[in-house]
């Protein structure tokens, strides 16, 4: 008799401790719908949520008042190859839903933060930070230096990354960049040193917003390719 009670006490603590453990603040989901690179649709029980990706923001490529930004894309093409179909944790801060009713979450794969990871490969930059929901914000910030310094992904562009956002450059080939192209005038594709992408010379989404310091030019697809760069997604891409 006193053995049973010893036992269901063990079990009791055990069971106490483990709870203990968890993070409130933590649920899994399972990624339904990548919308961009920073809203996801995930599987709570029986109902559909939208998550915004807390204080970060990736360039447009689904706004309905914006064209399709450079680098947006990419980054909305590497988070649903993450994420989609997979089983996330999502890490709510202090306050639970922004003003559209959306989840706000920090989301985590295999225990990688995806804030992070975009941050790193310079497809998003630190922003939306209101109180209280600043926890990770000078981690961020100081991954989206590193990325800057080396001139990745947005910032690889000069003066697209603003303040309020990302600015809204024209389409089309500058001046310069024709200039630029005298000598190759027999290359038809063009990718920056610092992206894995490659464009068709004169696409709207990301070929006319290359530095010329950062050009790499193509003779053919298959050239690029080679490279391992893939293809832009820009709707506006002739390539499309």
């Amino acid at each position: 008799m006193l053995r049973s009670v010893l036992s269901c006490m063990l079990l009791i603590m055990l069971t106490a401790c483990s709870l203990l453990t968890q993070s409130p603040n933590t649920i899994t989901a399972e990624v339904t719908k990548v919308v961009d690179g920073d809203t996801i649709k995930v599987k709570l029980g029986n109902r559909e949520e939208t998550v915004r990706l807390l204080l970060i923001d990736t360039p447009e490529t689904v706004h309905p008042d914006k064209p399709v930004q450079p680098f947006g894309p990419e980054a909305s093409a590497f988070v649903e190859e993450m994420l989609e179909g997979e089983t996330v944790e999502l890490e709510k801060d202090v306050s639970e839903r922004d003003r559209y009713g959306r989840l706000l979450a920090y989301v985590y794969i295999d225990g990688e933060s995806v804030q992070k990871m975009l941050l790193e490969r310079g497809l998003a930059r630190v922003a939306y930070v209101y109180e209280p929901n600043v926890k990770y914000v000078e981690e961020y910030r100081a991954v989206q230096e590193h990325a800057q310094r080396e001139g990745k992904g947005i910032w690889s562009i000069e003066d697209y990354v603003q303040e309020d956002g990302f600015n809204e450059m024209e389409g089309g080939v500058t001046e310069e960049q024709e200039e630029g192209w005298d000598d190759v005038s027999d290359k038809r594709f063009i990718a920056s040193r610092n992206s894995d992408v490659y464009h068709e010379i004169g696409c709207p989404g990301g070929a006319n917003q290359i530095k010329e310091e950062n050009a790499i030019y193509f003779e053919t697809e298959e050239e690029a390719i080679d490279s391992g760069r893939r293809m832009c997604h820009s709707k506006e891409c002739p390539l499309n």
